[in-house]
């Protein structure tokens, strides 16, 4: 069995800030975000320089990659995805009625996602997540043991 990579879509490959809005408590405004996925704004997003790992991973084909999204995935982003090449071997994403934490909604999604294929849990500590955010990485890590790789300082390191 293949190790599974894990990748988060926006702040880890794409930069779709321009579409965010944060609340004051510092959560992302989901309603905001709805409404900004129109087809026009998706494609204003940009790739971030993580990508280029991410197509290093698709040519060696060591890895099944598997991305992991708190979006919820509209027609527009599979465009996005595959006019970008982010070709992948599934796509875990949000229910347009959940409104869960990341965290508690990532979770969730990995074990109904090894549930299908079957693949035991105990496997992901054998795999990894690119995330940026801090709490879903420590969620991840805390109950799969997988490993947690925080995509902030690869993508900011590539960008100088």
């Amino acid at each position: 069995m293949k190790p599974i990579i894990f990748f988060d879509l926006d702040g880890t490959l794409i930069d779709s800030s321009h579409r965010q809005l944060t609340l004051p408590n510092g959560s992302l405004d989901l309603n905001h975000w709805r409404k900004n996925c129109t087809r026009d704004k998706i494609q204003r997003d940009k790739l971030l320089p993580l990508k280029t790992l991410y197509y290093s991973l698709q040519r060696v084909n060591t890895a099944a990659l598997v991305i992991c999204t708190a979006r919820v995935i509209t027609e527009h982003d599979l465009e996005y995805l595959f006019q970008h090449r982010l070709m992948c071997d599934g796509i875990l994403s949000r229910s347009s009625n959940d409104n869960r934490p990341d965290g508690e909604l990532k979770k969730s999604l990995i074990l109904e996602y090894c549930s299908q294929n079957n693949i035991p849990t105990r496997w992901l500590k054998n795999c990894a997540i690119y995330d940026d955010n801090a709490s879903v990485r420590h969620t991840l890590a805390k109950y799969f043991g997988i490993e947690t790789i925080d995509p902030a300082p690869l993508n900011k390191r590539a960008m100088r």
